[in-house]
């Protein structure tokens, strides 16, 4: 068949000039990367700009295009850069979660979860989409797809630590503290020195009610000794330590607890009367914030005498027992002043029949047994205040 001359010339001046805006275009980009190489970001996404609009299929353009306004902090446009560059190559692994952690910078964690499973679907093989999609999905609280992502994780990459650290924070989310201790102590021994690892030891550890160990995990990130390590460890300290009872606060008490064996008559003047009754005060100081309904449960407290079997100072009979009334051995009400801290006991005594009653202020012991805010229950070695040694045990 004949060709004809004209439409061959034609042909002829389109492609040399498409070959010539397309080496325009590709000097474009060289310039461009060169400037964003040199930090002059403006200037390099000008030149992005130009080697896209000379060709449209250059998909490095609007890659770089997105690195120079991410640079600049123009968050917006640098994911609609990527965006485009995603549409000619969907193969760009690093995009998806470039796109997803701008999107987090702007809190659109949804868009974020949905670029990154976008990611995950173009290729199952993606682990950094696997990863992050898993930190995302645990700071929603849904650990057990973040226990999913995690695993995947491992699969593709098992001998790196992270997935395991990560796969151990999960559980430690859905309270299987021992399957989190597995995982954990894997990445410690896949990654030396894996601080984030040694804190949800902690977490998990305390979980399960080891303390022991929760302090092996403190000692062990003070030991390594970096600034993120300190803060890990002064983090887990506060995190798992149980709550005490501080001080008794005499200024806010109608019944000393430092007097020793004393006549009724002496705490109050109306206990004169035989068969006489009136309320006391007891008050204490809580080194934490607590749980106002558990504190002001009367279950939750309990009052006796000192005994060598029981703990406190032991009461040596230094005055006449017949005379002793006793003491309830639960308040009668309690109150509880969050600002201070303080819970305040009352409960009764009761004048005995003769009108010579005494009581030991001294030997009696009080404890509480409740929780704190966060739910953790008392430390035992301070979970009792004894009046003759005038401190907590």
């Amino acid at each position: 068949m004949a060709t004809d001359s004209s439409t061959t010339t034609i042909f002829d001046v389109l492609a040399a000039q498409y070959s010539n805006q397309a080496s325009v275009a590709n000097t474009a980009l060289t310039s461009g990367i060169n400037f964003y190489q040199d930090k002059k970001y403006d200037r390099a996404a000008q030149a992005f700009k130009y080697a896209a609009a000379l060709n449209p299929s250059l998909t490095e353009a609007y890659t770089y295009l997105g690195y120079s306004y991410s640079s600049q902090g123009k968050t917006k446009e640098a994911i609609s850069a990527f965006k485009q560059s995603l549409k000619m190559d969907k193969t760009q692994d690093t995009l998806y979660t470039t796109i997803a952690n701008l999107y987090l910078q702007q809190g659109q964690k949804s868009d974020a979860m949905q670029i990154l499973k976008d990611g995950i679907k173009q290729n199952k093989l993606n682990t950094p989409a696997y990863y992050t999609l898993g930190q995302l999905q645990a700071q929603a609280g849904d650990y057990a797809s973040a226990e999913t992502s995690f695993q995947q994780v491992i699969k593709l990459e098992p001998k790196d630590g992270n997935g395991y650290y990560a796969l151990g924070m999960a559980l430690n989310g859905m309270g299987q503290y021992s399957d989190a201790i597995t995982q954990l102590e894997k990445a410690t021994s896949l990654k030396k020195d894996f601080e984030a690892a040694y804190y949800e030891l902690g977490r998990a550890y305390n979980g399960l009610g080891n303390q022991d160990k929760v302090q092996e995990q403190i000692d062990i990130l003070n030991k390594i000794g970096t600034s993120t390590a300190s803060a890990l460890s002064g983090s887990l300290s506060l995190e798992t330590a149980k709550p005490k009872l501080y001080y008794y606060d005499a200024t806010k008490s109608s019944l000393q607890l430092s007097m020793g064996p004393v006549n009724l008559l002496a705490i109050n003047t109306e206990l004169a009367t035989p068969g006489a009754t009136r309320d006391v005060q007891v008050s204490f100081a809580f080194d934490s914030d607590m749980d106002p309904s558990s504190v002001m449960s009367t279950a939750n407290w309990s009052i006796r005498k000192a005994s060598p079997t029981t703990g406190g100072g032991f009461y040596t009979g230094l005055y006449d027992t017949l005379r002793n009334i006793p003491v309830p051995t639960i308040p009668k009400r309690v109150s509880y002043d969050a600002t201070t801290r303080t819970a305040t006991l009352t409960f009764s005594l009761t004048q005995n029949a003769s009108g010579t009653g005494m009581i030991d202020p001294a030997h009696l012991v009080f404890k509480f047994n409740g929780k704190d805010m966060n739910g953790r229950t008392m430390d035992e070695s301070a979970d009792q205040y004894d009046g003759f040694a005038a401190s907590t045990f």
